[in-house]
């Protein structure tokens, strides 16, 4: 990238998949960009011409003076990588906005209003069905929710689990998209947007992603170990996002500015 050119808009990068962005770039432009330099150079040349006189012969002569000084700059890429993959992306006609069209496997770019969810959150929200669970068993059987009592076995499995943190993009339109989300990848903790916005969420964020179209799975026997975790694994999916939202692996969430 030139750093004589300016650009028009800045990027407020909420959250980066470094790996990923670090993937495409090395794929675009043959390598991945560590670093890259600016040089500039001046160069002085001085003539001195004299007359050197001999015993016996009288010699004129010239001799030149060079001296060259230099500037050297390395930079960090920073994001420059993100927003030069994210331009490439733009101007190749590789991004899809129209979500619901897209096809599984698209590189999409929509905007709506963020909603992060800390896993520490998803972790509280287990313990909750945990009591509400416990509150049905002492309840007699015949005033038992069957609904409450069917995430026992859920909630065991989730104790086995690392729950990972998500987040939600609602567009105008009403259509939800959701993900889940690697902490590295944060440019602060999400907690800290509890403390700043609370329950609302972040307008105008616009993610870019990967669209995932769950396909249907292959029917196993039901006493199979690998068919009782398909199960567990549909139940948690349905326990953690709505049935009707969008599923997308974001490779970046950021704000225009």
């Amino acid at each position: 990238m030139d750093q004589d050119v300016q650009t028009d808009v800045l990027y407020d990068f909420l959250y980066r998949d470094s790996g990923r962005i670090g993937s495409y770039y090395a794929q675009i432009f043959g390598g991945k960009l560590s670093s890259f330099e600016k040089t500039e150079s001046e160069r002085e040349v001085g003539d001195r011409t004299g007359k050197a006189s001999l015993s016996i012969v009288s010699v004129e002569g010239k001799t030149s003076r060079e001296t060259q000084s230099g500037d050297k700059q390395t930079f960090d890429p920073h994001d420059v990588v993100a927003s030069d993959v994210l331009g490439i992306l733009t101007r190749t006609n590789r991004l899809s906005e129209d979500i619901k069209g897209a096809t599984h496997g698209a590189l999409i770019l929509t905007q709506g209003t963020l909603v992060f969810v800390d896993k520490s959150i998803m972790e509280l929200a287990t313990k909750t069905f945990g009591i509400l669970v416990q509150a049905e068993q002492r309840k007699p059987k015949h005033k038992r929710d069957p609904d409450i009592l069917g995430l026992e076995v859920l909630l065991t499995f989730l104790d086995t689990l690392v729950i990972p943190s998500a987040f939600m993009l609602l567009k105008k339109d009403g259509t939800q998209i959701v993900g889940t989300l690697k902490e590295a990848g944060m440019e602060e903790p999400i907690s800290t947007y509890y403390f700043k916005h609370g329950t609302d969420g972040l307008s105008d964020v616009y993610l870019l992603g990967i669209k995932e179209i769950r396909s249907p799975a292959f029917s196993l026997p039901d006493q199979q170990f690998f068919a009782a975790g398909q199960k567990a694994a549909q139940a948690l999916s349905d326990m953690l996002f709505p049935k009707d939202a969008i599923r997308v692996t974001p490779i970046a969430m950021f704000r225009k500015l």
